[in-house]
This record gives structure tokens, sequence and C-alpha cells, in this order.
């Protein structure tokens, strides 16, 4: 789909959802990521990615927990990648 051919709310009726959503995903303005949100952003032409950085939340946490070392940051990235694989066979 050519995203800049179409209005967003013609490209919101051709991929049945809202404006409001297509505008979100070509602003790159949401906070998760779903397979709704990949599916209409491949459809766009747009890359579905979030930068953690934009989390203060999510920087502050690390802060607090991270020590400096490079083990230490491998050790919390895998914490955190473990997270993601339960997501997915859960309700987290």
């Amino acid at each position: 789909m050519d995203a800049n051919a179409m209005t967003q709310l013609q490209a919101a009726k051709e991929l049945k959802t809202n404006q409001a959503l297509v505008s979100r995903i070509l602003s790159r303005r949401w906070k998760r990521k779903s397979a709704q949100i990949q599916k209409i952003a491949d459809s766009l032409g747009v890359t579905a990615s979030i930068d953690p950085r934009t989390s203060p939340e999510l920087m502050q946490a690390l802060a607090e927990v991270w020590n400096g070392d490079e083990e230490d940051a491998r050790a919390l990235a895998q914490c955190i990648r473990a997270i993601g694989e339960a997501r997915k066979t859960s309700s987290f």
C-alpha cells in the first residue's frame, strides 16, 4: 500500500481500522506494539519499533539496578528477553 498516495482515512478504511490508529502508527506514537500495530505498520510501509529510551520509567529502572558492568548488562538483557518470551505464552 502506498500510504503517500492516499489519505489516512482512505488507508484506515482499506485496512479496516480507524484514522486515529493510522495516524498514531505513521507518527510512531503507540505505547505497546501488538500484532495489529505490526500488521498495519507493515501495510503502510512503516517500521514498527519503539525506542525504549523514550520511556523514563524503563530508563530509571535500568539506572537503579545496573551496576555499570558489561556482564551485568548481559544478565539484565537476558531477564528482559525472558519476560518477552513469557508474554508470548501467557496473559502476563
